[in-house]
Order: structure tokens, then C-alpha cells, then sequence
């Protein structure tokens, strides 16, 4: 597999080792080997698990569905459930769901809905296994993912302006959304970088937070947040079945004056047998597939020096290794949801969740 540097569009990779690259390439250096990566027992579950779920569920399962199998084979148990004041009773039919389950599902008290920070205080002193977040604002999501220290999922990407479906955002980039999304920030009028500072983003998150009018998409809430930081450049963090939704978020995100550095979850061309990962256990078995590579694609926005990560349509399990080895402010844009057409609140509408 070839991969390019972002930054100077020059031929970086070959087979692992670089071939070709000009002394400013941040990607200088071997390509991430993949034992590192995962040398710890959790990591390399993680990977095989969420392997797992993906072949088992494929087309087939909610995103609801394969995160509560995930957490089976992860052998979670108690799940906090994150959310915004205005996704409350979202986040009450998902712990009645997970309780049927038999997990011990948390949501947080009225009192901390409004506070990101008090949110992770208040999972991480119950004890959670695992946040599933159900619907926050862009900014809060930033503020909470800074905080926790446990894995975390996205369930509902709250986007109130397209129904919290926010990939729509970037189907509809071009007609109905083009006037919200093309060419309001200038490079020149950005301010200062101030993105990786927590007492910074809770500022942030408390000016352009959930109450914010008017009301707009997910992927224009996430541009105004990168603006606000002072993020230069963002990085994009896509599963292979968004490759053509990521590049019009791309380009999106370039017409806004931001530089972007975006990476493939297939990065590295890695077999799944190379990883443990039966042939069983593939989406198509009997033929070649390449494991998802999620720290790896951390690891390669790190060394790009990305201000501000945006992950776009990764798998269950899959951002939660992303989003924990990032070491920029991350959000998830869009969580994928291949049956519902990555509406993923919809499950909440059948009988399945009832």
C-alpha cells in the first residue's frame, strides 16, 4: 500500500519503509508496524473483537446493536451514557434497552447534563466500562473526549438542524446545505491555537455549545469549534466505506482555509489473519481483507501535527481505539450505521428498542 504525506502530497511508504521523501515530511520514518501498535493484550482484543462484530453484523445489525455486542465480547458491563440536555430521553430508551440486555447502564443526573467535564467525573467515579455517547453537541463531545479517561463510542451524532443524521450534511453539501458549509473563515482571520488547553475548550464549549442559535449541522459545528481553537490544520479519520464522503468533507474543510491530513482505516495494508483474526470471522470469507487499522491512523495524524481530529464513519470499537490515541481534540462526525443508512437515532423508532 502507498501512502502519501499530506502535507507535500510526496511518495512516503512502500511495504513499511519509506522510500522517497523530501526532509520536511512529517511522516519521515518507518510506517507504524503493526506489533507495536498493538503489542498490549486490550489493544489487540479490541482490534479482533471489534473485527468480529463488524463480519457478524454486517448490513445487518443497528449500530445499537453491534455496540451492545461489543460490549458482550469485551465483557463490559457497566456503560455510561453520555448525552446533551436535549438528548435525554434518547439516552433514557438506550439504558432501558442495555438493561434488557443485562448491563448496568448509567445515565448522568440533570444537575452535570450541561457540564461535559462533570459527566466524565461522574462515569469515571461509577465506574463505567465503557461511555457510549448519545447524542452531544460538537463541543461538549471535544470537552468530554478530553476528560474520560475510559473508551468511548459514539451511538448518536447529535445534529439537530438534519434529524442527527450529519452525514446528510455532506450529501446535500452541494444544494441544500452549500451556503452554511462553503467559504466563511479565512485562514487570516483565524486566532491563535489554543485547542489542546481543557479550561480553553470548556470555555469554548460554554460559547458555542448546545444552546447556540441558530441552529445548524454537525459538520458546520464542528468547522465554527476548529475556527474558534485556532486549528490550522484538521485531520480526518474515514473507514474505507466513507472514501467519497470523506473527500467531500475535504474539500469542505479546505474552502473554510483549514489544511487537512486524512488517513484511511485500511492504512498499512495489513491481512486480518496477521492479527489472529480468523477466516470466520471476515466480512467475505475465503478471500483477502485487510484489518482495520485504528491506532495507526492516531499514530499518523499525530505526526502530522493535526489541532483537531474529526472522526468520519469508523466502526464500533474502531473510534475508540482512534479516539483514545489521539493526542489532538477529536469529535465524531458521522457514526456509521450501515442498516440505517447512518441515521443511527432510528433504531430508537423500532420495536427493537422499545
Amino acid at each position: 500500500m502507498t501512502v502519501h504525506c499530506a502535507e507535500c502530497k510526496s511518495f512516503v511508504c512502500r511495504g513499511g519503509v519509506v522510500e522517497a521523501a523530501p526532509e520536511t515530511c512529517l511522516m519521515r520514518g518507518r510506517f507504524p508496524d503493526l506489533d507495536d501498535l498493538y503489542s498490549d493484550a486490550d489493544s489487540r482484543e479490541l482490534l479482533i473483537n471489534s473485527a468480529q462484530v463488524e463480519a457478524e453484523g454486517y448490513c445487518k445489525w443497528t449500530r445499537l446493536e453491534e455496540a451492545a455486542e461489543f460490549a458482550r465480547l469485551m465483557g463490559f458491563v457497566k456503560i455510561g451514557l453520555p448525552h446533551c440536555p436535549d438528548m435525554s430521553d434518547e439516552a433514557a430508551q438506550i439504558r432501558t434497552y442495555l438493561r434488557g440486555l443485562g448491563l448496568e447502564a448509567y445515565v448522568s443526573p440533570p444537575a452535570v447534563e450541561v457540564d461535559p467535564s462533570g459527566q466524565a467525573d461522574f462515569f469515571a467515579g461509577a465506574g463505567v466500562d465503557l461511555n457510549l455517547i448519545v447524542g452531544m453537541c460538537v463541543a461538549h463531545e471535544v470537552v468530554f473526549l478530553s476528560r474520560t479517561e475510559g473508551p468511548a463510542i459514539s451511538l448518536i451524532a447529535r445534529d439537530r438542524r438534519l434529524g442527527h443524521n450529519p452525514a446528510a450534511g455532506l450529501y446535500t453539501s452541494r444544494s441544500y446545505l452549500q451556503k452554511e458549509l462553503f467559504g466563511h473563515w479565512p485562514r487570516t482571520e483565524r486566532p491563535p491555537y489554543t485547542g489542546t488547553d481543557l479550561v480553553g475548550l470548556q470555555a469554548l464549549a460554554a460559547s458555542t455549545g448546545c444552546a447556540t442559535e441558530p441552529i445548524r449541522s454537525r459538520v458546520a459545528e464542528a468547522m465554527t469549534l476548529g475556527h474558534a481553537m485556532g486549528a490550522s490544520r484538521i485531520g480526518v479519520s474515514f473507514c474505507v466505506g466513507f472514501r467519497e464522503e470523506a473527500k467531500t468533507l475535504c474539500k469542505i474543510l479546505e474552502t473554510n482555509g483549514f489544511r487537512v491530513s486524512s488517513v484511511c482505516c485500511k492504512t498499512g495494508a495489513v491481512p486480518k489473519e496477521a492479527v489472529g483474526i480468523r477466516d470466520d470471522q471476515k466480512v467475505t470469507p475465503g478471500k483477502a481483507e485487510m484489518v482495520c487499522n485504528p491506532i495507526a491512523q492516531a499514530e499518523l495524524l499525530n505526526r502530522d501535527r493535526a489541532d483537531f481530529v474529526l472522526v468520519l464513519g469508523q466502526c464500533v470499537g474502531h473510534d475508540a481505539a482512534t479516539l483514545a490515541h489521539l493526542q489532538a481534540p477529536a469529535v465524531c462526525l458521522v457514526a456509521k450505521d450501515r442498516v440505517l443508512a447512518h441515521n443511527t437515532v432510528a433504531a430508537l423508532y423500532s420495536p427493537l428498542a422499545k
